[in-house]
């Protein structure tokens, strides 16, 4: 969105504003997509789109596949293909889209489980009340739920395994684009901080045959790599070290890589993480590359600004733009060493100082 209100397509201020509405209403654009994500949500845990994978169905034979009643269905069905992730045909029948494909359970490149993970009423729930974000600055879901993030789901399984099985899925574009155009087979050794399963690490590997790595999370993450790494084949190429990154990160590489985990909190704590790493570098002159949005500047459109908001009112966190990052990085004792371009997710190498 630039600073006169539209996205770089033009279309407006966002594609559910109504430019039928006066001006002064088309802001009601947002309680539309409350309906629609409502509604889309119910059709994903019921399973619709897996009873139409093989092809369209009526509602009735929809409705015997998912049980459900099939008034209620078609009513919910038909909003979601005016919202345009299914298609409602002529003849009464309901097809998947190329847009409603990935909510298939276990579609290739599928986000089944991220969508639901987005929506879960663990994630709607604090939005309920950002104002007290707002007006204390603690995160509204410790006001929700009593306890922060990682601790609720750490003391909730059901609600981890949520959380889990997305993280699977949280494979953004952007991704690719990085393993692209940065050249990781430059270090001979790189430590994955806070590397979840090692999914990501496993890629990196099999990327780059010439590299080992190091996988540092917590105990009861790192737990579970082993299969990852042995079915990848890189097992002998890998060290699986059990971290609290808070106070100690594995000596010994050349980088060390830290990916969509800063995000989760506040300026201090990232400061501390960021020191550990820099005590492991030590003397060495190993990088440390951090991948996250970097937000663009004011008035300029960037999806991370919303992101933002989840960050703060359910975790506590923040997102942040190339000053942030900067000066966090220099207080733990790193200065820049690229450019990236803002706007999108960007990795960023400092080297110690």
């Amino acid at each position: 969105m630039n600073s006169q209100g539209s996205t770089p397509d033009g279309r407006g201020m966002a594609g559910w504003f109504d430019p039928g509405l006066p001006p002064r209403q088309q802001v009601l654009g947002f309680v539309y997509a409350k309906w629609a994500i409502g509604a889309l949500r119910a059709v994903v845990e019921v399973k619709v789109p897996d009873a139409l994978a093989d092809g369209p169905r009526t509602v009735a034979e929809i409705s015997a596949a998912t049980g459900t009643n099939a008034d209620a269905l078609y009513r919910v069905l038909r909003a979601v293909a005016a919202a345009g992730v299914l298609q409602e045909r002529a003849d009464g029948r309901f097809a998947l889209t190329p847009v409603s494909e990935g909510l298939v359970s276990d579609a290739e490149g599928g986000i089944r489980d991220m969508f639901l993970f987005a929506s879960d009423p663990m994630l709607w729930r604090p939005y309920e009340n950002v104002a007290h974000t707002l007006r204390t600055g603690e995160a509204a879901f410790v006001r929700a739920f009593g306890a922060p993030f990682y601790e609720y789901t750490k003391a909730h399984p059901d609600k981890a395994a949520v959380l889990d099985r997305a993280m699977l899925q949280n494979r953004y574009p952007g991704m690719d684009r990085i393993f692209d155009e940065f050249d990781f087979g430059r270090f001979g050794r790189i430590a994955d901080v806070g590397g979840g399963r090692g999914h990501f690490l496993a890629e990196l590997l099999r990327r780059h045959p010439g590299t080992t790595g190091v996988l540092a999370d917590q105990e009861h993450t790192v737990a579970e790599a082993k299969e990852i790494f042995d079915g990848s084949g890189l097992a002998d190429r890998v060290t699986v070290v059990p971290t609290d990154f808070f106070v100690e990160v594995p000596s010994g590489c050349d980088a060390y890589f830290i990916k969509n985990t800063l995000h989760n909190w506040d300026n201090d704590k990232a400061v501390l993480i960021l020191r550990s790493i820099r005590r492991a570098i030590g003397d060495t002159d190993a990088r440390l590359l951090i991948v996250e949005n970097l937000l663009r500047g004011p008035g300029e459109w960037d999806i991370g600004k919303l992101i933002d908001v989840e960050s703060l009112a359910v975790l506590g966190g923040r997102e942040r733009g190339r000053e942030e990052w900067n000066r966090m990085a220099e207080e733990a004792g790193f200065a820049p060493a690229n450019d990236p371009v803002p706007g999108d997710v960007a990795l960023l190498e400092y080297q110690p100082v």
